[in-house]
C-alpha cells in the first residue's frame, strides 16, 4: 500500500534522474553549458516578454542573479533588451529568433526523450502516470497560488 511519504520518496528519487537526463538533452541541443534554470527562463520568455524584475521574482532569485543569467543570453544573441513602453527605467527582455529556435529545438528534444520512456509503458501504466501527473500539477499550482497570495 502506497503512503504519501513513500510516494514522496519515490518522487524525490526520480526527479534528479529526470533532471539529469533533461539537462543532458539541453546541453546536446544548445551546444554549451545551459542549465535547466536557464532553460526555464527561456521558457518564460517564449511565453511573453518580461522585465528583469519579473524573471527574478519567478525564479525567486536576486535581481543581480537574474541579471547575470540574462546577460549570458544577451551575449549569445538569444535575448535582446528593448525599452519598456510602460516604464522607461526598465527594459523588456525578448527572445531573438535564434533564442526562440534554440528553446524550441531543446524543448522538442526533451519531449522526444521523455516520449521514448513513456513508450516503454503499457497503456494502463501511461494512463496512471498521466492521471497522477495531472493531479500533482493541480496541487502544486494551487500551492504556488497560495504562496503568491501570502507574499502580496
Amino acid at each position: 500500500m502506497s503512503t504519501s511519504l513513500t510516494t514522496a520518496q519515490e518522487l524525490l528519487a526520480i526527479l534528479p534522474l529526470l533532471n539529469r537526463m533533461m539537462a543532458l538533452e539541453l546541453r546536446q541541443e544548445t551546444g554549451d553549458d545551459t542549465t535547466m534554470s536557464q532553460f526555464r527562463v527561456l521558457a518564460y520568455l517564449a511565453e511573453e516578454p518580461l522585465t528583469m524584475s519579473d524573471i527574478a521574482r519567478r525564479r525567486k532569485v536576486s535581481f543581480q542573479s537574474a541579471g547575470e543569467l540574462v546577460q549570458g543570453f544577451v551575449e549569445r544573441g538569444w535575448v535582446v533588451r528593448m525599452p519598456n513602453p510602460a516604464d522607461r527605467r526598465q527594459s523588456m527582455l525578448h527572445l531573438t529568433e535564434t533564442g526562440k529556435e534554440k528553446y524550441e529545438r531543446a524543448q522538442s528534444q526533451m519531449l522526444q526523450r521523455l516520449a521514448g520512456f513513456m513508450d516503454q509503458l503499457d497503456e494502463d501504466e501511461k494512463t496512471t502516470v498521466q492521471q497522477a501527473l495531472l493531479s500533482l500539477h493541480r496541487v502544486l499550482v494551487q500551492e504556488v497560488v497560495n504562496e503568491n497570495d501570502k507574499s502580496e
